[in-house]
């Protein structure tokens, strides 16, 4: 289940209450477009999310299950919602349709230890499909500062993990990791069967025991066939439990308008304690879908 955390007794000021200029994007909140605002649409987050849904989260969508009890929704609220996993074609599940937008979800729940606007199972959850032509801020890698000045048909990828646009990396699709070693700053994976990762591109970890070894990793020297190789500067231990390499990789369907690197305010969400708060002084791309 996707909780919202809170504690409704701690009140505090909240930061950038009283700032009198701003400028740069918000994570999720679309420009407003006439021609494109009409094409906002809604869902509900699915039963089987296990996170909260925030703007500047890419999504897939399911239509909504026969009823059999009570708790299905509503076929005019829409479908379920959920985290895409792949970008995928038509048919794949899991993948990419749009991305979650803040605007207009005005039952998203937000508290001062957690600012970020969120919606857990069952909660309403905006979003814009690609073809609709809206603009939206997404967080980027900070890489991604050189896409500034280039032509908008540059191809770019989406992390998954990260919930952020990455430099384009080939489609790569899942594999089971049978071995994770550290040596002298560098994690060697060995994958099940041939990954399609190359030198230079991106690619994510997880379910590790320990965690150290999960995380987003850029392949270097060393990495072919069935080995993944990166740099990691601690020794994360001994493995306990092999990881998987996640799906990804592919051009997201967009134009890339705007970069900028600083000023925008992203998310950043803590796993431990369930809250979402807001990065000021994160980087952003302004796409078109």
């Amino acid at each position: 289940m996707s909780n919202i955390t809170f504690n409704p007794v701690v009140t505090t000021v909240a930061a950038g209450t009283f700032n009198i200029t701003s400028s740069g994007y918000i994570q999720g909140s679309a420009m407003g477009d006439p021609s494109s605002r009409n094409w906002l649409s809604g869902g509900l987050l699915g039963p089987n999310e296990t996170l909260p849904m925030w703007g500047g989260v890419g999504i897939s969508e399911t239509t909504a299950p026969v009823a059999s009890s009570g708790n299905i929704p509503v076929p005019n609220l829409g479908g379920y919602v959920t985290r895409a996993t792949i970008i995928g074609s038509a048919g794949t599940a899991g993948a990419l349709t749009g991305f979650s937008v803040f605007d207009q979800d005005h039952a998203m729940v937000n508290t001062p230890q957690s600012p970020v606007p969120l919606a857990g199972n069952g909660m309403l959850v905006n979003f814009y499909r690609f073809g609709s032509n809206a603009r939206i801020p997404l967080a980027i890698d900070p890489s991604l500062i050189t896409l500034d000045g280039n032509i908008i048909t540059q191809l770019v990828s989406w992390d998954f993990a990260l919930q952020r646009l990455v430099p384009y990396v080939a489609a790569y699709p899942a594999n089971v990791i049978t071995g994770s070693t550290w040596s002298g700053g560098q994690v060697t994976f060995t994958t099940t069967t041939n990954h399609g990762v190359a030198v230079g591109d991106d690619f994510t970890i997880t379910g590790s025991v320990p965690a150290a070894y999960n995380g987003t990793y850029t392949a270097i020297a060393g990495t072919a066939t069935n080995s993944l190789v990166a740099a990691l500067t601690a020794n994360p231990g001994s493995i306990v439990t092999e990881g998987t390499l996640v799906a990804g990789g592919g051009a997201v369907n967009c134009r890339v308008l705007d970069v900028q690197s600083t000023n925008n305010m992203t998310v950043s969400y803590d796993p431990v304690t369930g809250f979402a708060t807001w990065n000021r002084n994160g980087a952003c791309a302004l796409v078109l879908i």
